[in-house]
């Protein structure tokens, strides 16, 4: 997400329908948003890393709707509303689960899609304060973290993470030896007021667990066990230095 207040929020539309897109960008500006419309789905990610909006409104319709909001997780943390018609209960299970925030039945009105940003926006969506590691630097076999530089490095190959991928990886780095539970790290890198659900800790963990095995193909990191959290793998905290 950006810097900017929730007063003055930046919002991404991505809707292939250019009058339905105008109407609610109409909408969203009259309510003190700065807008960005797109009909392609294909140029989201790169305007979302250029425009660094708060939140994301997304045409969920079709088979690429699921996998548009899992490659947008990878690289934003931006609040993501999935658009849809005649979207199942399964299905809206499934958007939710790649990284959705919200979901909302088309048709609807330029004024239920402002409602549900500013609703999003009320949400705290991380706190500033990042558990220290001791010495800001840790090893832990091939995992390099620095939390001081907000660095994490595979192999030597340094991991594209967003904000919230850092401070999970940085409070299970804290803690190596221990399982943390989803309500944990949701009081440490989101915040005590979060209101949302658990489901988006996995979606991060999913993301972020893949990014570290792309650059140690083979050597699991992040341990999930099961009904109760996470924890780093035995075999790199057994390396830890």
């Amino acid at each position: 997400m950006s810097n900017e207040s929730a007063a003055d929020p930046r919002t991404l539309l991505v809707e292939p329908d250019a009058a339905l897109r105008r109407s609610w960008e109409g909408v969203l500006r009259g309510r003190g948003h700065s807008v960005m419309g797109t009909g392609q789905r294909d140029a989201a990610e790169l305007l979302a890393d250029s425009f660094h909006p708060d939140i994301i409104v997304w045409n969920a319709s079709g088979n690429s709707g699921e996998l548009g909001i899992r490659q947008l997780r990878e690289t934003t943390d931006a609040y993501i509303i999935a658009v849809g018609a005649d979207l199942s209960s399964e299905t809206r299970a499934i958007l939710l689960a790649a990284g959705a925030d919200a979901v909302i039945l088309h048709p609807c009105s330029p004024n239920e899609v402002s409602a549900q940003a500013a609703a999003l926006l009320r949400r705290p969506r991380f706190v500033t304060a990042v558990p220290a590691i001791t010495g800001s630097r840790r090893r832990f076999g091939p995992l390099e973290i620095d939390v001081g530089r907000r660095e994490a490095v595979v192999n030597n190959r340094r991991l594209t993470l967003t904000r919230i991928e850092f401070d999970v990886l940085a409070h299970l780095c804290n803690h190596p030896a221990e399982m943390v539970s989803r309500e944990e790290l949701i009081g440490s890198v989101w915040g005590p007021d979060w209101d949302g659900d658990t489901h988006m800790v996995d979606v991060h963990i999913s993301n972020l667990r893949r990014k570290l095995e792309q650059s140690a193909p083979g050597i699991p990191m992040i341990q999930t066990v099961r009904g109760l959290g996470f924890r780093l793998s035995a075999d790199i905290v057994a390396e830890a230095s």
